[in-house]
């Protein structure tokens, strides 16, 4: 199972204390530069975990496929989140329903999009 407070103490040291987590504008680059190595890591973990899989070049690294590096990012950043909304009363940003909702528009937007250009 992937340890998410790892990440977290990693992410954390990626934009610096808590206190000054405001101060990630001024190294935004480098941040996302951090936090994509540290979606492959996570990916590197979720595919020992799930034993999932994607091809390209003969390879089968998930962390290849974008999609699944986004996702990676989603989870490590969704925990940060979690833990930064208590402290910082954050009561908007706990509307997980939010994720839940724009997940499910794109997967049916997707079948719609289907839908359409088959028929």
């Amino acid at each position: 199972m992937i340890n998410e407070q790892e990440y977290f103490n990693k992410l954390q040291d990626i934009i610096g204390e808590t206190k000054s987590a405001d101060m990630i504008n001024e190294r935004w680059s480098e941040v996302l530069e951090k936090l994509d190595q540290l979606s492959i890591e996570y990916c590197k973990e979720l595919q020992a975990e799930t034993g999932a899989s994607y091809e390209k070049n003969g390879k089968h690294d998930i962390w290849l496929f974008p999609p699944l590096r986004l996702l990676a990012m989603n989870l490590i950043l969704s925990y940060w989140i979690g833990w930064m909304s208590v402290p910082k009363k954050l009561s908007s940003v706990r509307d997980w329903k939010k994720i839940q909702d724009a997940y499910t528009n794109g997967s049916d937007a997707f079948f719609e999009y289907k839908k359409a250009e088959s028929g």
